[in-house]
Formats: structure tokens, sequence, C-alpha cells
């Protein structure tokens, strides 16, 4: 091993390799139901077929896609218009209540049924208007808004 130097370079302490691996990966990430143009046509062209197998496989995820939220959307439309209308008649019937104490001669109990009913109408709205926001607004939560001790 004479004089020959293997790309290494000859030190008091013996040799060092001088040289640099480089790796360079690269990843390409997609999100859709549909892949980039090269891939599309890379499917197209080792399965004939295939690009219109992936668009209608597409269009059949975003219409059950679409019937979901419609049907979440209806829902939530259902529960809102069954609270109103439960509120309504639990309303009516405290009204209902509170006349038929006043008529039999129980005026405590009428004015009582009476003031339940009209804090449980009114109680949340009045909440949610004016006693929320301004604990929303004191100097306490803005400085800290997640409200951390």
């Amino acid at each position: 091993m004479g004089g020959q130097n293997s790309g290494s370079a000859p030190t008091p302490h013996g040799p060092q390799h001088i040289g640099q691996v480089l790796h360079h990966r690269q990843q390409t990430l997609y999100q859709g139901p549909i892949p980039p143009v090269e891939d599309f046509a890379g499917y197209e062209r080792i399965l004939p077929g295939a690009a219109d197998r992936i668009l209608k496989m597409a269009e059949n995820q975003a219409g059950h896609r679409q019937t979901l939220e419609r049907r979440a959307l209806t829902g939530d439309l259902i529960k809102a218009m069954m609270g109103t209308v439960l509120a309504y008649l639990t309303f009516g019937g405290s009204m209902a209540g509170a006349v038929y104490l006043l008529a039999n001669d129980k005026p405590l109990y009428s004015l009582a049924t009476f003031i339940t009913a009209l804090g449980a109408a009114f109680g949340p709205k009045i909440y949610a208007d004016f006693i929320q926001p301004k604990q929303q607004n004191s100097p306490a939560n803005l400085a800290d808004p997640h409200g951390s001790d």
C-alpha cells in the first residue's frame, strides 16, 4: 500500500477521509379526492379508464358528503324548532297555571308561578345579551382571554 492514496489524506494520526455525502429527499403531498395532473395522467396511461373511475369516485364522495351535511343541517333546524315550540308550550302552561292559581284564590302561589315562568322564558336572553358580554369584556378577561390562573 505504498504511495497510493485512495481518497484519504495522510495525517499524523492516520488516514483522514475527505468527502461529503449529500442525500436529497423530496416529498410531494396533495389533498383532495383527485390527484395532481401528472399523476392523474399516469393513472390513465397505466390503466385506460382509470381517470374516469377516479373522477366518478370523487363525484360520489362529494355527493355523499353533501347528503350528510344536508341531513345535519336539517337535524339542527328541527332541534331548534323543537326547542322553540317546547319553550312556548312550557311558558304557556306556566301562565295557565298562574291564572288557575289566581282564580282559585292563591295569589302568592300565582305570583311565584308567574315570576318563575318569566324568569325561565326571558332569563337566558337577558343573560346572553347583558351579563355575558360584560364578563367577556372585563379587565381580567382582556388581560388573559383564556382565563388561566
